[in-house]
């Protein structure tokens, strides 16, 4: 098949489509309403790039040996070496699941992110990959996990029920905070979430529940799935939208309304929903570092000043 041809199967959301699963969606992440899937959006899953040349997929996945351990209700792993930081490959107990992730901690960090993925997509997610490169490289802690099991994905990937059950995911979300906030270091930082897509509204929803959430971001996110949710969360919230990618920018501008937070609604310029074209992804974030930088921190501390 063609480049061409092949362009215009994923543009349609036609079966075959995309890279890594039977049906994909096309570019604007939304499902075709002829479709056998419900309304919603997904994040193309395969070795992408941004538009500039970035390494796809496989550049970001960590190939390090973890020789991980479960005990005493910790879990115990092997370091590999990092640009910035050090990489703990992880197993995140969840009721009767465990959830595999990769936490990296630069050797002196202030703030924490924990990132939900979109749908159809998983902690190998390039774009979080990057946004994760560029909070770590101001300073943060970053944990990236898998909010389904492998058995559970490969049932979401014949039926795409999974990715949209927020009430399970948001849960997932909070059982790897409280997993995150035991550790001694990590509790001593202000914590936030990054949601993409689906996992936008799963952390609006945990972060609704949760005093200990300091500040959220969506990237091309559907907030309004987080539906009642929307009005308890406390966290300043950034909502950030493709200028292309009209149907979920109406969507964000409907949640933010409902959102009795601080918040903002930023639209970068050219962006869709994937943030394929050249400098998107980097402006997203950008936002989404500013604004972390300017929520998050030490515990403790405001505006440099200690807390009495």
């Amino acid at each position: 098949m063609d480049e061409k041809r092949e362009d215009e199967r994923r543009d349609s959301g036609m079966p075959g489509g995309g890279a890594g699963r039977k049906d994909e969606v096309g570019r604007s992440g939304v499902y075709p309403a002829s479709g056998p899937y419900p309304p919603g959006e997904a994040e193309i899953r395969g070795q992408a790039s941004w538009g500039q040349g970035e390494r796809g997929a496989a550049g970001y996945e960590d190939h390090g040996d973890s020789g991980l351990s479960y005990s005493g209700g910790q879990i115990l792993g092997a370091y590999s070496g990092e640009e910035f930081g050090e990489t703990l490959h992880v197993q995140i107990p969840a009721d009767d699941a465990k959830l595999e992730g990769e936490l990296i901690a630069p050797r002196e960090f202030h703030g924490a992110v924990v990132f939900a993925h979109g749908s159809g997509s998983s902690r190998h997610s390039p774009r979080n990959q990057y946004v994760a490169r560029v909070l770590q490289q101001a300073g943060m802690a970053t944990l990236l996990f898998d909010l389904l099991t492998e058995e559970e994905d490969a049932i979401d990937s014949r039926t795409a029920e999974l990715r949209f059950n927020i009430a399970l995911l948001a849960k997932r979300l909070a059982r790897a905070t409280d997993w995150l906030m035991g550790s001694s270091e990590i509790r001593n930082v202000k914590l936030g979430y990054f949601g993409a897509s689906t996992g936008a509204a799963a952390a609006l929803v945990a972060a609704s529940e949760r005093a200990d959430v300091a500040a959220v971001v969506s990237r091309g996110g559907r907030p309004d799935l987080a539906g009642a949710a929307l009005n308890r969360v406390t966290a300043p919230t950034l909502l950030i939208v493709g200028q292309e990618d009209q149907q979920v920018l109406e969507l964000n501008r409907g949640a933010l309304a409902q959102l009795n937070c601080e918040k903002r609604l930023e639209v970068v310029p050219g962006a869709t929903h994937l943030f394929e074209e050249q400098g998107t992804l980097e402006d997203a974030a950008r936002r989404a570092r500013e604004w972390f930088e300017q929520h998050l921190g030490l515990r403790g501390w405001e505006k440099g000043v200690q807390a009495a």
